[in-house]
């Protein structure tokens, strides 16, 4: 989640070179979820432990920029740092730039965020992804999806739980509130700022408590323009009394 929770620096430089577009429904997303489906993940409009699906968009910004490079979750290949900061209702997965493997083990009754495709702007960042306050950023992070949506074959972009798939995605599409960044040293911002105003905007979904055993959850976004489709793979286990926090972990960006 450098940049762009699915797609991630893939984007960046057609985005820089892209005139603004207009937001459409992409093409192959507005699709009805069949009823086996539909109860695996919550609808867009649902709240986890009163916060709704924007302000956990946020927050999965906030963990992924949480940690440096060398421990990031965006840079794993095996899914030997799933655990990395991890606490709470919500389980965070990272988005990748290069289709890879995963196998994470996660605590019973927790639900799991699962970024698709988003980008973020600050207030740390050199255009195009700068804006000078919550207006400028808002704007800024809208127009930069709209692109993508311009660029690439939307209709690549899939999401399956165990084999189901879930659709109506363009359905969970949000805007965050204005959130706050801590950055660590050498982070993935590059800035040598500690703090930083944001907003993000994008596709997510929130998936229900997966039960007890292993489970695949199976992401797939567009990739570069004549080359394969990006797919992230994640074996999730989950387990009785598992603890989400990896022994030794760094901790996340708090959510305040």
């Amino acid at each position: 989640m450098l940049r762009f929770s699915g797609l991630v620096s893939v984007l960046v430089a057609v985005l820089m070179g892209l005139a603004a577009g207009v937001h459409e429904t992409p093409a192959g997303l507005a699709q009805e979820a069949s009823p086996t489906a539909a109860g695996v993940v919550l609808p867009p409009e649902a709240e986890v432990d009163g916060v709704d699906l924007a302000a956990w968009s946020a927050r999965s910004w906030q963990w992924s920029f949480s940690f440096p490079q060398d421990v990031n979750p965006v840079f794993d290949t095996t899914g030997a740092l799933c655990g990395y900061g991890q606490s709470g209702p919500v389980f965070f997965l990272a988005g990748s730039e290069r289709s890879v493997e995963r196998s994470c083990v996660i605590p019973q009754d927790v639900h799991v965020f699962v970024p698709l495709i988003g980008s973020e702007c600050s207030i740390v960042e050199p255009p195009p992804f700068f804006g000078r306050d919550e207006a400028e950023l808002r704007r800024c992070a809208s127009e930069a999806v709209d692109h993508a949506e311009s660029a690439f074959d939307m209709s690549a972009m899939a999401l399956t739980v165990d084999g189901e798939t879930i659709a109506d995605l363009a359905s969970y599409r949000t805007l965050t509130p204005l959130f706050r960044l801590w950055l660590p040293k050498e982070n993935l911002l590059g800035s040598e700022q500690t703090i930083a105003e944001s907003v993000a905007d994008g596709y997510q979904v929130m998936v229900s408590p997966l039960s007890l055993g292993e489970h695949e959850v199976v992401i797939t976004v567009p990739g570069p323009p004549g080359e394969e489709p990006v797919t992230l793979t994640y074996t999730l286990t989950v387990e009785s009394g598992s603890s989400a926090g990896a022994a030794g972990a760094p901790s996340a960006t708090p959510f305040t």
